[in-house]
């Protein structure tokens, strides 16, 4: 088939799963589910020897019997780098891409044109409720070594936006050239993390500009989650829409916003399980847990009962959009929680807590020392020490735990941030490190 013979394949068959009903979908993830795992434990060398270990089945008679299978971890990527999951030859494939490799060794990932334009057509559709050929938008997530930069870059182009491919933390395009561009090309559009866009803001500011010339109208956030406090913030700071994509380096996207702005999954290419992440034990719907995927149509790299590490609960009721695709609620990664005295506070709930008390600015980090919860936090008033005791106080009344609050300048924490790559994950470490510097 002819790249444009794929194309017109991926839009046909997105066209039919948005058709089927909730039950017609089962039964087609079903046949496809069986045609991936005859294709994965056929030709994948990882799954090949499990098949051979644990003398598992080829095909299953219902959804529910996926769980005969164990779960793929990124432990299991890691020992396989690079191509050990791989389930077609080297010359199918057309985009190979690695993890960044700051939580331990890198992973790999790769597509043939089939898998990469089946993706692409969902996220097209996708984008187009909010994007158009009026829009400028630029890119200011990476491009080296991932997809989520190209895989949004060409969903952009088919509907012809005019797209400006920034990226973020390069030399090419540092922040000072970023931020004059943006001055000078007025987009309307941008692609970012939402800690970046509100970066972008401050950065603005400080050179003497009034960031809502820019015209910017709206902001497609992907790889970061954030409470509802922090993306408020962010919607009054820029006075813009929000909207955001989920996904993950092995995957590209998982969970597409519809013209309502809720995370439909993507249930046209993957089977989704969320489970317990301790005992592993599949959970009933709407609660919250680990995200477990399987592929349902993947030629380079097919992924059974792949852990995400991400906690999110998914909705059984139907959108109003008409999809029958679920909605996802994602509740951040499951290794971003805050333990202190044996209890377990997720970020974003911690996060929710703090910046929703008045005063509050729109950075923050969090994190034990000895066995003593300590946040830092950006105070917006000339009171720091008064919002500093609101916001324990807020802590000890959600979490019920007794907690030090300090505030810190803007400049330390923006300081922080600005080497960082995903600046939304800010430590206590990294401002130690800035304070450290200073002296």
């Amino acid at each position: 088939m002819t790249q444009d013979d794929l194309r017109r394949a991926a839009l046909k068959e997105m066209a039919r799963v948005e058709y089927f009903n909730r039950q017609e979908l089962a039964a087609w993830q079903l046949d496809r589910l069986n045609k991936q795992l005859a294709h994965a434990l056929a030709s994948s060398s990882f799954y090949r020897a499990q098949k051979h270990a644990l003398k598992l089945p080829t095909s299953l008679s219902g959804l529910d019997l996926l769980t005969q299978f164990p779960f793929t971890t990124k432990e299991d990527l890691r020992d396989q780098y690079p191509f050990g999951f791989l389930a077609t030859s080297q010359r199918e494939l057309v985009r190979y891409g690695e993890s960044t490799g700051t939580s331990g060794r890198p992973t790999s990932s790769f597509f043939t044109y089939e898998d990469w334009i089946r993706g692409n057509v969902w996220v097209e559709a996708a984008l187009r409720h909010y994007f158009s050929p009026d829009d400028l938008v630029f890119i200011a997530i990476p491009y080296e070594l991932t997809f989520a930069s190209y895989d949004i870059d060409r969903a952009l182009e088919q509907q012809g936006c005019t797209v400006v491919p920034v990226g973020t933390l390069n030399q090419i395009c540092p922040f000072s050239r970023l931020i004059e561009m943006m001055r000078e090309l007025h987009p309307t559009g941008l692609v970012c993390t939402p800690t970046r866009a509100l970066r972008l803001f401050d950065m603005l500011v400080e050179d003497g500009h009034d960031p809502l010339q820019v015209g910017l109208q709206k902001l497609l956030y992907v790889g970061e989650t954030c409470s509802p406090s922090k993306l408020r913030k962010i919607a009054e700071t820029w006075k813009i829409k929000l909207v955001t994509a989920y996904g993950s380096t092995e995957t590209n996207s998982l969970a597409l916003p519809c013209c309502y702005g809720k995370s439909h999954l993507s249930e046209g290419r993957y089977f989704f399980e969320v489970i317990d992440d301790i005992s592993g034990a599949r959970l009933p719907a709407g609660q919250m847990g680990e995200l477990v995927l399987t592929s349902l149509c993947s030629q380079a790299m097919p992924l059974i009962r792949y852990r995400t590490g991400d906690l999110v609960a998914i909705e059984e009721r139907p959108c109003g959009c008409g999809s029958p695709r679920r909605v996802l609620r994602h509740h951040g990664r499951i290794g971003e929680a805050v333990e202190v005295g044996g209890a377990i506070v997720q970020k974003l709930t911690l996060e929710e807590t703090i910046l929703a008390t008045p005063g509050t600015g729109t950075y923050y980090a969090a994190g034990v020392r000895d066995g003593v919860l300590h946040v830092m936090v950006e105070v917006t008033e000339g009171r720091a020490a008064e919002v500093c005791q609101d916001v324990r106080e807020a802590i000890r009344q959600a979490h019920h735990l007794d907690c030090v609050v300090e505030p810190v300048p803007r400049r330390t924490m923006m300081a922080a941030m600005d080497s960082m790559l995903k600046p939304g994950s800010l430590q206590l470490d990294d401002l130690e490190r800035v304070a450290c510097l200073k002296t």
